[in-house]
């Protein structure tokens, strides 16, 4: 099974199990009834959300079971996983890690390298493209996007690549 991170055990808050979380993800990962994933001592151990609030840097949650501070010190600066089938299905967006690593053509599928990042700038989101040892931009945008499926398909114009 894969796993993604999405956030991070701070340390606890209280006493009745209550922990500080730091939210590495743009979705609500920790609405009650979700499942996350701690990487316990190289294992990764399932938990169950109870509750959870907001916070400025992150969130306060609780997880079921687990409502004494007692038995939630062992997860002090454990790394929060959600499993890749738990993941929300997006309708015409995409997660970044399912963009690293495809490969990128032009509309005459000529391979033009492989996505290795993706930027999000004031001006919208940026392909990485790693093509002939350079790191190439590609604006991830409808004018130079064509397809993304397992591949991704650009418009290439001078300058681009």
């Amino acid at each position: 099974m894969k796993y993604y991170l999405v956030g991070k055990i701070m340390t606890t808050h209280g006493i009745k199990g209550e922990v500080k979380v730091q939210n590495y993800s743009d979705f609500d990962r920790y609405k009650k009834g979700q499942i996350l994933y701690a990487l316990h001592n190289g294992k990764y151990e399932k938990l169950e959300v109870l509750c959870s609030r907001e916070y400025p840097k992150g969130m306060y949650v609780t997880f079921k079971g687990l409502e004494d501070i007692n038995l939630v010190l062992k997860y002090h600066s454990d790394k929060l996983f959600i499993a890749e089938d738990d993941r929300e299905k997006l309708d015409d967006e995409f997660y970044v890690s399912d963009l690293i690593g495809l490969k990128v053509y032009n509309q005459n599928m000529e391979e033009r390298g492989e996505i290795v990042d993706v930027l999000d700038l004031p001006q919208g989101s940026v392909l990485v493209s790693l093509y002939n040892g350079t790191r190439k931009t590609i604006p991830f945008r409808d004018e130079f996007i064509i397809e993304v499926s397992d591949k991704i398909i650009v418009k290439e114009i001078e300058g681009l690549f």
